[in-house]
């Protein structure tokens, strides 16, 4: 028998219904108290009900404050981006908070189907970018803003006579000749994310090798607007291939 049919078909206690036992206990037992003349055999139904009041207002105490406990470190690990695991809850227990345990754990798992089914599309998609990237024939810059990279397509290598391919933001900024570059850059990526075409000349940190070129920046934006990756489109003669 799996784990789920276990649960099934075990007693079923509802807390709400514990609470309204524990209730009736109680009551059941004030009014005994409240009773001026009573018999002495009152005495030990009046401790029997006491203690059974007592043992499931534990009860129920502790199986709430076990759940809170789990539930925190539940919602933690699912802000942290681990949704491999769920909340394990006690498997002879069939009540409202099995319910919440197994809802959540499913929820985790649905979230952990759709965390690697958008990771493989991602990284499909930038393998298939990369591939896109690499094959073209015209001059062309890839900002990843991400990773804070500028990537150069081959054609535009040998135009720079560097086989490096890949320069981080701050390599291109630290150079002196490339201010008024990094600066057009940043206000077209931050502050226009728009198509923007702009003029500046271009230095890299090998060989010292510069170019005055003509950029013509083209955003890709995400639904928040926000731009995550930009294709600067280079001319310097109008015998450049077209894609």
């Amino acid at each position: 028998m799996s784990k789920k049919e276990k649960r099934l078909s075990s007693y079923k206690l509802p807390i709400k219904v514990l609470w309204f036992i524990s209730s009736i206990l109680g009551l059941g037992a004030f009014v005994l108290l409240a009773v001026k003349e009573f018999q002495s055999s009152f005495f030990y139904l009046i401790l029997f009900l006491g203690l059974l009041y007592s043992a499931t207002i534990v009860y129920i105490t502790l199986r709430a404050f076990r759940f809170h406990r789990r539930l925190i470190k539940y919602f933690r690990r699912l802000l942290a981006g681990d949704f491999s695991t769920g909340i394990h809850d006690i498997s002879c227990i069939n009540d409202e908070i099995t319910l919440l345990t197994e809802m959540a754990t499913n929820t985790a798992s649905h979230l952990d189907t759709y965390d690697r089914l958008r990771a493989d599309r991602t990284a499909l998609s930038l393998r298939a970018l990369d591939v896109l990237f690499r094959r073209a024939s015209r001059k062309i810059i890839m900002a990843d803003m991400d990773k804070s990279q500028f990537k150069f397509t081959k054609t535009l290598q040998k135009a720079f006579n560097v086989d490096q391919d890949i320069f981080s933001f701050a390599s291109i900024e630290n150079q002196k000749n490339n201010e008024h570059f990094f600066r057009q850059f940043l206000l077209a990526a931050i502050k226009d994310a728009q198509v923007k075409d702009f003029s500046a000349r271009l230095e890299l940190p090998v060989r010292e090798s510069a170019l005055d070129l003509n950029f013509k920046f083209v955003p890709i934006k995400d639904k928040s607007e926000k731009v995550r990756i930009a294709f600067l489109y280079v001319d310097f003669s109008e015998n450049d291939p077209v894609d």
